[in-house]
């Protein structure tokens, strides 16, 4: 008796039924979010939904220690699911975001010294020069969208920093309309299965598939130009053409380099110039935040753009924290179970795709104080380290980035608040969840500081 239950049931948390998982699985289409936590309020930190059209498996979770089990205690027992791995690696390659195994370890070994902090420090002085640029018309206080210069300045300061090119406005353009474009056919094909084969008949997974192409043939023109100009620029760009695999002792193919590339701009300009429309917005509604910001930036005086007070905790690095905990650009994690498993009380079988709802863990009253307001200072706590807080993910598949980007953001809002402020026109911002968390305009007006 006891090894027939054993064998054939699993303890899965409280099931989504009925009309609320039809609406689930329709409204989550264009509002995942609003889904998201109104089935984890309904059903508490962890829930299950079985998918009717594909008969998969879903957990989702926004419960701290379930998120830790899966990405750090047991991660061996789970990959990225293939929602990353082939439906996305369809379009961006086999990439660091998108491999898995032992593959991904192999790429990952050969791409971290690169984002070491010692090579960070050496990239602040690139990105202040593409900074000044980006921000050299503000003396006439212009009306903006902020969400669109930081999304060129982000990409920008990518190609400068990462691979030392020089890719025209045009083509940094085109660049990102792919990758809007790539993610929106990319959010539909997951949250609408039936609707593939749809996609398919009407060409448009086709169509998408030759823009991706067209985003590597960009990418591998950066790659050709940096050969034929046989020049050493001792950057990411090199150190990735020149380094060998501990095994083979052979460089990574042109594709791999490619698709390493695709991912290293993707990555890394996409979730930053989100998580700064964010920043901006919170310092905008928020004035209390931005006396104490213009005072630390003051007091710091000449050091302000070093490495060490770039690196450092402080005050500015507080509200970047605190903005990526209300809006995380990263704001669910997936993975897919390689063996049956469990935790606590729960279990599932293998294959289960477990959703771990980082939007939701970053706002969760059972770990926050006042979860939804603004507060930069909690973050001032000595155990802040072990807040229910993955902006960057955890364990072995911690962002490769983070140090880069944290870098990046804290020069980017210090160098702007010296001299400018910003009024948001909007009161609130629009929200849409794809591959990122994104805002689809920030727009205001830009004030000079009386000097």
């Amino acid at each position: 008796m006891e090894i027939f239950y054993m064998t054939s049931k699993f303890n899965y948390p409280t099931e989504i039924k009925g009309t609320r998982k039809l609406y689930s699985l329709f409204r989550g289409v264009k509002d995942p979010l609003e889904v998201i936590s109104g089935n984890h309020k309904i059903a508490g930190d962890s829930y299950y939904i079985k998918a009717s059209f594909t008969n998969k498996n879903f957990i989702f979770s926004q419960d701290k220690e379930f998120i830790e089990y899966i990405l750090k205690q047991n991660h061996k027992n789970y990959f990225k699911s293939e929602i990353q791995s082939v439906t996305l690696g369809k379009y961006l390659g086999n990439g660091l975001l998108t491999n898995n195994g032992k593959d991904w370890l192999k790429q990952r070994r050969l791409i971290q010294p690169g984002f070491s902090k010692a090579k960070i420090a050496n990239l602040v002085s690139i990105m202040e020069e593409e900074i000044d640029a980006a921000f050299q018309s503000f003396d006439k206080e212009p009306e903006i969208d902020l969400y669109d210069l930081f999304h060129t300045l982000a990409f920008n300061i990518v190609a400068k920093t990462l691979f030392s090119s020089d890719i025209d406005e045009s083509k940094v353009k085109e660049l990102g309309k792919i990758i809007t474009e790539v993610q929106e056919v990319f959010a539909k094909e997951v949250r609408l299965p039936f609707y593939t084969q749809i996609f398919k008949i009407f060409g448009v997974i086709g169509k998408t598939i030759e823009k991706s192409k067209r985003s590597k043939a960009i990418i591998q023109s950066v790659l050709d130009k940096r050969r034929d100009s046989g020049e050493e620029k001792n950057d990411l760009l090199d150190m990735l053409i020149h380094t060998r695999y501990e095994d083979t002792q052979l460089p990574m193919s042109d594709e791999q380099l490619v698709d390493e590339m695709l991912i290293l701009f993707i990555a890394g300009h996409e979730t930053t110039a989100n998580a700064l429309s964010f920043i901006f917005f919170e310092i905008s509604q928020n004035p209390e935040a931005e006396k104490k910001l213009k005072l630390e930036i003051e007091e710091e005086g000449e050091n302000i753009f070093t490495t060490e007070s770039l690196m450092k905790k402080s005050y500015t690095s507080n509200i970047i924290k605190e903005a990526m905990r209300l809006h995380s650009p990263a704001w669910a994690i997936d993975r897919q179970a390689l063996e049956d498993d469990s935790f606590k009380d729960y279990s599932w079988k293998k294959g289960t795709l477990i959703i771990l709802y980082i939007a939701g863990l970053h706002r969760n009253p059972k770990y926050w104080n006042d979860p939804n307001s603004f507060i930069p200072e909690r973050f001032d706590d000595e155990n802040a380290k072990n807040f229910a807080y993955y902006p960057f993910g955890a364990g072995p598949r911690l962002c490769i980035g983070e140090h880069f980007a944290m870098m990046e953001m804290v020069l980017i809002v210090r160098k702007f608040y010296k001299n400018y402020s910003f009024v948001s026109y909007q009161k609130e911002l629009e929200k849409k969840a794809l591959v990122t968390l994104r805002t689809t305009s920030l727009n205001g007006k830009i004030i000079k500081n009386l000097a």
